[in-house]
């Protein structure tokens, strides 16, 4: 690549900076929501949408940068062309005591599937971290999170 055509990709890239400055101005910035950052892909299957409350703004193939809070999961949704926080939408915010069950998946991909009383969402992370360092670097810690949380939410079914 040319240093054009260099800068244009890179400019398409979603760095930690634009999620960290976009976090703290919502206040949704610490520690912990620092490393749980993942970049991840909204899978449903035909019928099945996530309604958890208000937050029936999900689209299939839309994707999400997926943090874990101490008793919530918070989607910050991207734009699907620019792949950049799309600001005029507000995150989803998943309280844990709505989750009735999680199913964790391997494969090609991790998938995790959140269940409510009512609804699912299946969101996919890839294993490797598609030009997106930080996701490469908290995706073992927060699959491991995620595992804890399915341990937790699964035994209470």
């Amino acid at each position: 690549l040319n240093k054009d055509e260099e800068s244009i990709v890179m400019g398409l890239i979603l760095t930690i900076d634009e999620i960290h400055e976009h976090m703290e101005g919502l206040g949704l910035l610490n520690e912990q929501t620092s490393k749980s950052l993942l970049y991840g892909q909204v899978m449903p299957t035909t019928g099945q949408w996530l309604f958890f409350g208000n937050y029936a703004l999900l689209a299939k193939g839309a994707y999400y940068v997926f943090v874990m809070e101490e008793e919530r999961i918070i989607l910050i949704p991207l734009g699907k062309m620019s792949g950049k926080i799309n600001k005029k939408v507000d995150p989803i915010f998943i309280p844990f005591d709505e989750l009735e069950e999680i199913k964790i998946k391997g494969g090609l991909m991790h998938s995790v599937t959140f269940l409510s009383q009512e609804n699912e969402l299946t969101l996919k992370f890839a294993k490797h971290g598609l030009g997106m360092k930080w996701h490469k670097e908290n995706l073992e810690r927060t699959m491991a999170d995620i595992h804890q949380l399915a341990d937790r939410v699964n035994s209470h079914g």
